[in-house]
Order: C-alpha cells, then sequence, then structure tokens
C-alpha cells in the first residue's frame, strides 16, 4: 500500500469517529508535545518540528486566534504539492489509555485529498485524530478523544498534514493530554531523556525562608515505579538542629517544616525513597538560610504605577543644619532619590543610613539610584540653604546593554560615555556588556550603577563544563564586574536542563550576580519549573530571569496590542503560575534595536516603532500582572539608531522612573500609524504612488525572495522587506514616483526614510557597495542637513551572517522641517548610470524626535 493510499485509508476511518467543538482550549493537564504554541521567537520555525517542504509550509508568528497565538498553515496547489506535512516524533505513549488531542484550526479554500491533526503509530498505520475539515472556516477549537491503539515499542507521533492539498489550512495551539493516571505516568515526550524524577524547591526562595514562618515546599515531577503514595521524602539539616523529617508527597508537594531553627545558613539535605523498600529515587542537597523578615507599615507607600512607588516626598527647610527622614522600601530593590531645586546648595549632602553621601552639589541632575533592603531606612540632608524637595521613589532595575559601544551606522554618532550621560543615565541602574573606559567606570560606580559581563552559554551540552566556565567567566572573577548575564537559553531546547544543573551546582562565594537570558514561554512543568528556581535562586535569591521580549509591529494598534498582551503580559502570567511570586525575580527586557541594515525589529514602514515601544513599556507599567516586576530595560541599544536610542531612555525615564501612566508619545504627537505615505514597501504594486516612467516597464514593482531579511536586516520578520520597486535607468529619461502627504504640521521636525539598492547585485550576491543614483527631492522643505545622511553598506562579514548578503544597501535618512502642511515626496534616478536597475522600499515617514 503506497503511503497516499495509506492515508486515505486512515481518513475514511476517522470520518466515522465524532468530533467535539468546543470555545475554549482544553485542561490543566501538561502537554505531551513539546512547543505546542510554536514559539520560534528568534529562529525561523519552531524547534522540535520537521516540516516537509519549506515552500508549502508557512509560520506565522501572529497569525493564530485573534493574532494572539503563533500558527503554521500547510497550503498547496493540488496534486503537484504532494503530501505536505508538520510531525512531532518519537513520543512514547500507553495504548489502550484514553488521550486527547486539541487544537485551533482555520482553513480557507482548502481541499485536499486526506488531511487533519492527528496522532499515529510507528509507521503510520494507524492514526487518530481531527479529520472531519471544512474548506472555509475561520479559528475553531476542536478536540477528539479517542483510546489509543497500538503500536511497535509504543512509539507514536503527531502530525499536522495534507495530502495534496489546494487551499490553505492553518493550525495553533495544538495539545496532546493523558487523560487515565496510567496514561499519564506511561507517556513521555521528546523531553523524556532528560526529565527524570525532580525536586524542585518551589517556595519560598532557598535564602529567603521567614524565621515567623519557617517552611519548605518543593515540587515533585517525573513518573515512578509505583503510585506516588508508596514513596516518601526524608529531610534532614546538615547541622542536625531539627529531628529529621519523613514526609509524604501530598498533590505533588514535599511540605517541610523548619519551626525551631535559628537565623542563619543551613545545608538541607532531601531523599526521596520507596516507603516499604527503602530503594533511593532521588537525593539532592540545598543551602537555605532563615531570616528576619521586617514587617513594614504600607500605609506611607503610594504607588504610581505597577513599576514605581512614591516613598517620600518632601519639602525641605531652608537651614544648613542636618534634616532626618525615614522611609519603608517595599523590596529589596532600587531605589531612586531627588533634590529638586533651582541652585543646588554649595555645601548640600544627602545620605542614606549614615553612609556616604549619595547627592552633593556636584552630582549630575542632583540624582541617584541606591539599591537598599526591604524595611525603613533613614536619609538624612544636610548644607541645605535653598528651596529644595527631597523624593524618594521605589523603582525597578532599569537595564541597559550595552553601555559604550557604537552604532554599526557611523552616521549616527557616537553612543560613548559622554553621550551615555547626556541621554541614558537618568534612567538606568544597571550596565551589561560592552566597556567603561577611562573615568566611565569610576563614574558609574560613584552613581550606584551594577556592571554585570556577558556570558556565552553555548555549547550548552555538558552541566560540568558549562558550570566550570561560569566560574571561570570574568563577570566572576575579575573586580569590575558584579556578576554576569547568561546568554542565552531556550525553552524549547532542551540543553535547558543542563544549564539548570550547572546552576544549582555554581560555587559562586562572592555572591555574585547570575542573570539568565530566556527566550519563548514555560510549557514543560518538570524541566521548567526546576529553571525557573535556579535562576530566581540564584545568588542567594538576587538572580534574575531576563526575558527577551522583541516584539514585532503589527497590521495596527489594535493588533499590536492584542500580540503584547500575548507575547508579555502571558508570558509574566505564566512565570508566575509555574514558580509563585516569580515576577520579583523577573526582568521584561524589550528590543529597542531598529537599524537597518544591521538588525532592526522596524518591519513595517507605515509604523513609527517610537509608539510601539511606547505600548510596550505602557503596558508593564500599567497592568497589575506586572505589580512588583523585578527588572526591565532594553537589549540592543548599538543597534538602535539615534533617535530611538533617546527616545528608549525617556520611555524609561517617564514609566520607570517618574512612574506616570500615559503614554509619552501622545505628548510628542507621535502615532501607531503616522499616515503620511501609503505602501512604502510596495508590497501592492504600485498602489499609491504617481509614476512617470522612463520607458517600457521601466519602473516595475517585483518581488525579491529574502532581500528583506537578509540585505536589510529586518529581523523575524518573514517576507517582510522582499516586495521593491526596480527602476531600470534609460539612456535618455530618468525615471520618478512621487506621492502627496498631507497633514504635516508646520516647524515640526519629520525623518524620512527608505532603502536602495542594486537590483543584479541583490540577486547575484555580487559585493559592490557604492552610492546608487536615487535621490529624493522635497521642494519647499527646510532641510536639516546635519542629521540626515546616506549609509552605505560595505560590510564583508558581520557576526553569523551570510556575507553574500551584505554590502547592498543604502540607507537614506532624511530629517526635514515641515514649512507647509502638504509636501510633494518625489523619487528619481538621475544619477544612475543607464542601464542600471536600481530598487528601493521600506519608505517611511515619520515625527522626529529633536
Amino acid at each position: 500500500m503506497t503511503r497516499i493510499s495509506k492515508l486515505l485509508a486512515i481518513a475514511v476511518l476517522l470520518c466515522g469517529m465524532d468530533l467535539a467543538f468546543a470555545d475554549a482550549a482544553s485542561g490543566e493537564s501538561e502537554n505531551l508535545l513539546v512547543d505546542g504554541r510554536f514559539d520560534a521567537d528568534q529562529v525561523d520555525f519552531p524547534e522540535f518540528w520537521s516540516r516537509s517542504s519549506a515552500a508549502n509550509v508557512v509560520y506565522d508568528r501572529v497569525g493564530g486566534p485573534e493574532g494572539r497565538r503563533a500558527s503554521i498553515g500547510l497550503r498547496g496547489d493540488g496534486p503537484a504539492a504532494g503530501t505536505v506535512s508538520v510531525r512531532q516524533l518519537d513520543l512514547t505513549l500507553v495504548p489502550g489509555e484514553p488521550y486527547k488531542l486539541s487544537g485551533y484550526i482555520r482553513t480557507k479554500g482548502f481541499q485536499s485529498r486526506a488531511a487533519g491533526l492527528i496522532v499515529h503509530n510507528a509507521g503510520w498505520l494507524s492514526a487518530s485524530g481531527i479529520t472531519k475539515l471544512p474548506a472555509d472556516s475561520d479559528w475553531t477549537f476542536l478536540e477528539k478523544t479517542f483510546t489509543l491503539f497500538p503500536s511497535q515499542n509504543n512509539r507514536y507521533g503527531v502530525a499536522m498534514y495534507a495530502v495534496e492539498p489546494s487551499g490553505e489550512i492553518h493550525f495553533a495551539d495544538i495539545k496532546l493530554e493523558a487523560l487515565s493516571e496510567r496514561a499519564r505516568q506511561g507517556s513521555r515526550s521528546q523531553w523524556s531523556s532528560i526529565a527524570g524524577p525532580k525536586l524542585v524547591p518551589y517556595a519560598p526562595r532557598l535564602s529567603r525562608i521567614p524565621h515567623a514562618d519557617a517552611q519548605l515546599t518543593f515540587k515533585f515531577f517525573g513518573s515512578l515505579a509505583a503510585p506516588r503514595e508508596a514513596y516518601e521524602c526524608v529531610v534532614g539539616i546538615g547541622s542536625n538542629r531539627i529531628p529529621q523529617q519523613t514526609l509524604p508527597i501530598e498533590d505533588g508537594k514535599i511540605h517541610v517544616r523548619l519551626a525551631g531553627l535559628p537565623c542563619g545558613d543551613y545545608s538541607l539535605e532531601a531523599v526521596v525513597r520507596h516507603r516499604e523498600t527503602r530503594e533511593a529515587v532521588l537525593q539532592a542537597t540545598y543551602p537555605i538560610s532563615i531570616i528576619d523578615i521586617p514587617a513594614i507599615d504600607r500605609s506611607t507607600i503610594r504607588p504610581l504605577n505597577s513599576l514605581v512607588s512614591e516613598l517620600l516626598d518632601q519639602p525641605l527647610q531652608n537651614t544648613p543644619d542636618p534634616q532626618t527622614f525615614s522611609f519603608v522600601n517595599p523590596r529589596d530593590g532600587w531605589i531612586f532619590v531627588a533634590c529638586t531645586t533651582e541652585v543646588p546648595a554649595p555645601k548640600l549632602a544627602v545620605t542614606i543610613d549614615g553612609g556616604e553621601p549619595v547627592i552633593t552639589a556636584t552630582t549630575d541632575r542632583m540624582e541617584a539610584v541606591r539599591e537598599l533592603t526591604l524595611g525603613e531606612h533613614r536619609i538624612t540632608v544636610s548644607g541645605n540653604t535653598s528651596e529644595t524637595r527631597l523624593i524618594v521613589r521605589s523603582i525597578p532595575e532599569i537595564f541597559n546593554y550595552p553601555p559604550c559601544v557604537n552604532s554599526f551606522v557611523a552616521e549616527n554618532g557616537r553612543y560613548d560615555w559622554e553621550y551615555m550621560k547626556q541621554h541614558i543615565l537618568d534612567a538606568v541602574t544597571t550596565l551589561n556588556g560592552g566597556q567603561l573606559p577611562g573615568e566611565a567606570l569610576n563614574e558609574a560606580r560613584a552613581r550606584g550603577l551594577r556592571w554585570l559581563a556577558n556570558f556565552n552559554v553555548d555549547p550548552a551540552d555538558d552541566a560540568d563544563n558549562v558550570r566550570q566556565r561560569m566560574e571561570k567567566h570574568a563577570g566572576m572573577t575579575q573586580p569590575q564586574y558584579d556578576g554576569l548575564t547568561s546568554d542565552e537559553l531556550f525553552f524549547a531546547r532542551a540543553t535547558m536542563a543542563n544549564y539548570t544543573a550547572a546552576l544549582w551546582r555554581l560555587s559562586n562565594p562572592e555572591n555574585r550576580l547570575v542573570y539568565t537570558w530566556i527566550v519563548g514561554q514555560p510549557s514543560i512543568a518538570s524541566l521548567h519549573t526546576d529553571f525557573l528556581s535556579a535562576c530566581l535562586n540564584a545568588s542567594r535569591g538576587r538572580g534574575r530571569l531576563l526575558f527577551e521580549a522583541y516584539c514585532h509591529p503589527q497590521a495596527d494598534e489594535a493588533a499590536a496590542a492584542r500580540h503584547l498582551e500575548t507575547k508579555i503580559g502571558e508570558t509574566i502570567r505564566l512565570f508566575n503560575a509555574f514558580l509563585p511570586d516569580a515576577a520579583a525575580g523577573t526582568g521584561i527586557i524589550f528590543g529597542n534595536f531598529n537599524q537597518i541594515p544591521i538588525i532592526s525589529l522596524e518591519h513595517d514602514p507605515a509604523v513609527d516603532f517610537k509608539y510601539y515601544l511606547d505600548m510596550q513599556v505602557n503596558l508593564i507599567a500599567n497592568s497589575p500582572d506586572f505589580a512588583g516586576l523585578a527588572t526591565t530595560g532594553y537589549w540592543g541599544t548599538y543597534y538602535g539608531d539615534e533617535e530611538l536610542v533617546r527616545w528608549s531612555f525617556k520611555l524609561m525615564r517617564h514609566y520607570a522612573v517618574e512612574g506616570h501612566k500615559d503614554m509619552l508619545s501622545h505628548r510628542y504627537g507621535f502615532k501607531y500609524h503616522p499616515g503620511f505615505l501609503v505602501n512604502g514597501d510596495f508590497a501592492d504594486g504600485m498602489n499609491g504612488w504617481s509614476a512617470s516612467s522612463a520607458g517600457e516597464n521601466a519602473i516595475r514593482p517585483a518581488t525579491i525572495a529574502g532581500y528583506g531579511k537578509n540585505c536589510q536586516g529586518r529581523w523575524g520578520a518573514g517576507s517582510a522587506g522582499d516586495t521593491v520597486c526596480v527602476m531600470a535607468r534609460q539612456a535618455d529619461q530618468a525615471n520618478r514616483i512621487s506621492q502627496t502627504v498631507e497633514g504635516l504640521e508646520v516647524g515640526k521636525a519629520y525623518c524620512l526614510q527608505f532603502v536602495t539598492a542594486d537590483h543584479n547585485d541583490v540577486v547575484q550576491n555580487k559585493h559592490n557597495p557604492r552610492r546608487y543614483g536615487i535621490d529624493v527631492e522635497l521642494d519647499g522643505a527646510e532641510m536639516l542637513a546635519e542629521r540626515s545622511f546616506v549609509h552605505i553598506d560595505r560590510r564583508k562579514d558581520h557576526r553569523s551572517r551570510d556575507p553574500g548578503h551584505l554590502g547592498k544597501i543604502n540607507l537614506h535618512r532624511v530629517i526635514f522641517r515641515a514649512r507647509s502642511g502638504t509636501q510633494v515626496i518625489a523619487f528619481h534616478d538621475t544619477r544612475a548610470i543607464p542601464g542600471e536597475e536600481l530598487v528601493m522600499n521600506f519608505v517611511q515617514l515619520k515625527r522626529y524626535l529633536e
């Protein structure tokens, strides 16, 4: 029997089976599929899923229901497509037991000889699943419950497939659940090789067990040879200060009583064993600390938004005598202190808890940040002889990667320490990577800033190797650093288990900070809870998990809001669901990189990324899900253009220092869709453009596969940027296209950007960088030449990019001041060489931040 015949026979069999329709996802059982949400944040296609062909399988990061989930689509044009599929293999399941397969499915003009979402056995001889599919449907949640059929060695796979399809079928948020205890105990996914029994510290943090309520909860994960009630956990304290405890595993948890231990540091030893045979399943040792956690009066704390609380706002007396005030820090974390005055008193000094002055008359902006413990503190001001107000706020840690590293587009200017003092340091507490040359390190220390080195985790295929490299890294050994960030981990990669083991075993005698970059969302309870716990318990509970919230633009503002709610809001809720109060150890780190041709999140010329970035920070500042968030900030400052870098830290100042809730963009007149130009990427041909062609077909739309991603650096944008306008220079006349812009504000500055290239150079991967002969005319506008440039990409290599894709484009950046509400913007190829075919796209016009 041929493969197609087998699939058709299975399809006929499945058509007679019942199918349930529902409005919501299925229950709380763990998904046996790895990455059923299709998370591919920083890769082109979800890992653990194999596709039959890139041509007939499409991946959309936001194509799922309500634009809030990723989706995978299968498409074709009939018999020529053959069998199109996406599969996950190597599942171990239990025949004869009940399972449920579910997911969201959407179709468009879809027909196929056989298709569906199924579980199949070895050799695909039998299958069960969802196969009754309409030709056209919106997103619909479907589920199928079935008793599993036999398979060789109990090995199975899951497939989304279509035989000789025409039209499209899309899948999102798929899930396979075991419905019986026997099925749950006997089922294994691709994680099974690393997902053995685990005992995970759950709550509270190991270093913060309160003396007043001294108990610690572990979660147990993994299958056992006998029912869990046949096992017990024996817990002892290394110093034998309290009796050994033999505890049951109740609902997957083990509750350890530590009452009677004085405050101090201890070693806790735990053994999970069979109750009768005393055979040990696992044993582990953890350092713990019993501490006094002070009771605090929160009545004086005034939340300003989800990130910032006002702790003190006190007018000072006009006297040089010391004036002392108390305030309560609501957590171990950062505070912001400011003396607001027109004329600083020459002998002004502000101290906290009797320490060295944090503010004097020479302090930049009369502001400081410091990291303090939870509880009451005293702040003293002396030498004041002017009208002054003292402000203290609780703020999140504010992160910047990297300091003092210039843009690869040199025309942006230098991003050195002087630039940082002018545009960045009033909204930063922590620096990562980069460099602090000359006096910058001493000045950073005087400002109270932290500096973390960057540690490359890869290769992460051996836990001891990772641990040893971490312990020897500059961030853990050299005096200029306060610790390191581990770059980077992925929830969808099995190597996470090795890093987790390394972190639990890490020797950190100086208690340096260990932060971990993470991509994606948790989904595997055992592995991901263990990972979260290890990251947040690192550095005696000061470890941080840095979530890479690098957000792609969407078609409109409403879609963008939905995307952010899924990308960021859902992530923090999942973190907290996997580990209690995970937000208190989590950083939401945004991407402020938009630099074509290096790496850019600014995929859509119709969207002002400044506004979109504002939406992102506004979300965490207003949503209660982010109350108590430890850290926020940016990765990619050296990959941002000079305007976005300045704007990035204005946003941090606005939300994370000053505690505002309103959109800062509204104060500047920025909009998600400025609406000045249409069809800037020529995705709709020449629609919206007036064209004066110098000859037949001399102006035409075209598509160059991979151009946007490979040559322009539009990161994670799919095919965005592949459509262009071609201008073929004629011997006797130039080509010209234009649009007339309405709605400009006279006197305001605007930024016009566009990208040009040589069509043949791009298609032939030819390296011949030069100034291409496409220019812009803005008759009547006031040109701000000192801020405008044409960047010629001359690179021959850059990180992991294919050299054949580099050195291809010119980035034009024109800053002008409007003299009229109406402006004609015209492009022409007068300076091109006859016979050249030049291309342009990413034509963007937006308000400029002066």
